[in-house]
């Protein structure tokens, strides 16, 4: 079946059409609201039974053509009146069907919203922000190449490629990155757009490290700019002054000292000696030490750095060590086989000698940032995981550190909001609950700090205490005293989150259907995995989704051992370089447990499902154990080993092999690939906004509430809201419910 029939952006109209046109055969003219009945008995070559158009309803449904399962169940009621079961699963069929007919005409009116937003923008001179609107209508768009094909599109693309350039050359870095991100959606085959990004993100990031003050200026200037177009696109009433600003407070800052504590030449050298050896792939010393310069030069050529670093606005020190760079740029260009090592050495001890007479940046400045542009030339997954790192990589994937136990994220006016806290924590003991606004950490104004700045800082050594002082929705402040203790990174996840603690895993408990979210792979998912299963055998479990949207992986034996919960036998995957390394290949089989779970299985993904995720997926896939519902996965199918370097204070994550599934498909996306990922048996689409919506009414479910409420599950309103928000879930749920009701009326 071509891809195309088995996407689902075709208004429903049209879908309905094409379903009725197979459906009706020689006796088209019939009329389209003739009874079942009749339908079945207009012609000899219609005539089947129940199980045969049930099984063609099956069938249907599992590439996507919704319109004809309604239809086919139709036909089967009318052959076998007053059958409960087929009365059941036609009626789930025509909710879902009205249901997605909704989601097809809001995709299409937001389709026609982003293409009007463009003529929008183009009409009010707004050329930096045409491209983005865009992005969106491309995004949205039924056929994407028939889109990029019409010639406003092309004139657009001409001219966002010539503003970035001239941004680029201005240094408005961040306008040249938001029309080469543009570009490199409107183009995802061409290279270019993503090699101009990479650079010009490096020089933002650069900013954003070491002159923090001089990006939020240049932020600042792009945000008048970003609501001036804003309030083409919707116009407000609203006069445009706002509240004046707090008093200053002593407030979070990013110390580049602190992030880069402990960098040394040698730890580069080891990383650079074991990338060389260890690479999946043949790589050279030619290659990294050409990132590594490359890399140099971005920084010194990046205007405002020298608000941290004085002696790169003296302009001839600046220039006298942007000539050893070429030289030496040259120098490892030419260097053949034999000697690369010995050239890359040089160069290393001619910089760290350059810069001492010269420009004078910290040797941990020197030495991260020409590590991170020579590992950038490997791959996106390759890096240096440096002292002042090692403790939060740790904490994500051994599941668990020390804290107070406490999920945050930043609300929209920059507070630090409490999602939900977490069961048996210090915090949920102290009382802390969803919804609070974290407004100091031990003494400082928390608005407008990072998560990964709040984390850091609120956790710590166990036993220690740090002080939050809090603000309730009713706005009542407190302070709180709380004890750092061992908190527990919980993956796996179920429907409903309950008062008190625990969760409900039942999406639809009439049929007995349970929903499993595992979030990340740690070392502790399996046996939190094999908790949650026995928990659902006991209680009568039919059948399972297991939802793994926007799960980023993780480690490679979690992975395995999902699989193996799953499965009886056969390989789940496989693992090897393209060169011989010395690495071993290694092939992961599912062996008999008694503790398996055989129960009907649904598996939910979309793009942000990458590697361990799509390990699972793609073994479940392959070897016809689950159904797989949603879109595309990410395509990160490499695997990263830890090289400790030195004295054991830093590592390095290198790419050392790709995995392969089961069927023998890579499912890693090479530049310029086209086939990369676990593609869904049953395509669903999902559009940015019914994302945030879908995401919004998940995280409703998540929220652990207080315990004096009663411990059952939330009205049914809520229920339902999550599944309209959601068109992926809608899918996987009516998938089971027909396999479930099914199975039972043949029993």
């Amino acid at each position: 079946m071509k891809k195309h029939v088995r996407r689902w952006m075709l208004v429903a109209a049209v879908a309905a059409g094409a379903a009725a046109a197979i459906l009706s055969g020689p006796t088209r003219h019939n009329s389209a609201v003739a009874a079942p009945a009749q339908v079945a008995v207009a012609s000899a070559d219609q005539l089947a039974t129940v199980e045969q158009l049930k099984a063609e309803a099956f069938r249907a449904l599992r590439i996507g053509e919704f319109a004809k399962v309604g239809e086919l169940l139709d036909k089967a009621r009318g052959i076998s009146k007053d059958d409960a079961t087929l009365e059941k699963m036609a009626g789930w069929t025509k909710e879902f069907e009205t249901q997605r007919q909704g989601f097809a005409s809001e995709r299409q009116k937001q389709y026609e919203k982003a293409v009007e937003d463009v003529k929008k923008l183009q009409a009010a001179g707004k050329t930096v922000y045409v491209p983005d609107a865009a992005a969106r209508a491309f995004l949205l768009a039924p056929d994407k190449k028939a889109f990029r094909a019409e010639g406003w599109v092309d004139e657009l693309i001409k001219g966002a490629i010539t503003h970035a350039e001239e941004y680029e050359k201005k240094e408005q870095w961040l306008k040249a990155l938001r029309l080469y991100s543009d570009l490199g959606s409107l183009e995802p085959a061409q290279p270019v757009w993503k090699e101009r990004l990479k650079t010009v993100t490096r020089r933002v990031r650069l900013l954003a490290l070491y002159t923090p003050e001089t990006l939020k200026e240049i932020q600042q200037a792009e945000s008048k700019e970003r609501e001036a177009a804003d309030e083409i696109l919707k116009p407000t009433t609203q006069p445009a002054t706002k509240p004046a600003k707090p008093e200053a407070e002593d407030n979070f800052k990013i110390d580049w000292k602190e992030t880069l504590r402990g960098i040394r030449m040698d730890m580069l050298w080891d990383a650079l000696v074991d990338a060389r050896n260890n690479y999946y792939r043949d790589t050279n010393y030619k290659a990294l030490a050409m990132g590594g310069l490359n890399g140099l030069r971005v920084l010194v050529t990046t205007q405002g750095l020298d608000k941290a670093f004085p002696k790169l606005g003296e302009e001839a020190k600046r220039e006298a060590f942007l000539n050893l760079l070429n030289e030496r740029i040259a120098a490892n260009k030419d260097a053949t086989v034999a000697n690369e090592q010995l050239v890359l050495r040089d160069t290393l001890a001619r910089i760290k000698a350059e810069n001492l007479r010269t420009i004078g940046l910290p040797e941990e400045v020197l030495v991260s940032e020409f590590a991170d542009g020579a590992f950038a030339e490997l791959d996106p997954f390759t890096s240096m995981i440096w002292p002042n790192d090692l403790e939060e990589f740790r904490k994500s994937t051994q599941g668990e550190f020390f804290g107070v136990g406490i999920q945050i994220q930043n609300d929209d006016d920059g507070s630090l909001k409490v999602v939900s806290p977490l069961e048996d924590t210090p915090a949920f003991k102290a009382g802390i609950k969803a919804g609070d606004i974290i407004t100091h950490i031990n003494g400082k104004n928390a608005k407008g700090i990072s998560t990964n700045q709040a984390v850091r800082t609120i956790t710590g050594p166990k036993g220690t205490v740090v002080n939050l002082t809090v603000r309730s929705p009713d706005g009542v402040s407190k302070d709180y005293a709380i004890k750092r203790d061992v908190i527990k990174v919980i993956s796996i996840k179920g429907y409903t989150h309950l008062p008190g603690g625990g969760w409900d895993y039942y999406i639809d408990a009439d049929t007995k259907i349970a929903y499993i979210r595992l979030t990340n792979f740690t070392a502790e998912t399996s046996k939190e995995l094999d908790a949650a299963v026995a928990k659902l055998s006991e209680s009568g479990a039919k059948g399972v989704i297991l939802d793994l949207r926007y799960n980023p992986g993780g480690l490679l034996t979690a992975a395995t051992e999902v699989c193996d919960k799953f499965l009886t036998d056969g390989v789940i995957v496989s693992t090897r370089p393209d060169r011989e390394t010395g690495n071993p290949h290694t092939v992961a089989r599912a062996k008999k447990d008694a503790d398996e779970s055989h129960l009907p299985l649904v598996v939910l993904v979309n793009q942000y499902s990458a590697s361990a995720s799509e390990i699972v997926s793609g073994a479940l896939k392959d070897q016809k154990r689950a159904t797989i519902v949603g879109e595309r996965t990410f395509g990160k199918g490499s695997v990263q080993m830890l090289f400790p370097l030195t004295d054991r204070s830093a590592l390095l994550k290198l790419t050392t092999s790709h995995y392969y599934l089961p069927a023998g498909k890579c499912i890693h996306r090479e530049e310029n690939s086209t086939d990369w990922g676990v593609e869904p048996d049953l395509t669903v689409e999902m559009t940015p906004e019914q994302m945030r919506a879908a995401i919004n009414a998940r995280q409703e479910h998540d929220v652990l509430r207080d315990g004096a409420a009663p411990a059952t599950k939330p009205a049914v309103a809520t229920d339902k809201n999550l599944l309209s928000s959601d068109p992926q879930l809608s899918a996987a749920v009516l998938l089971l419910r027909l396999e479930l009701a099914d199975a039972k009326a043949k029993t």
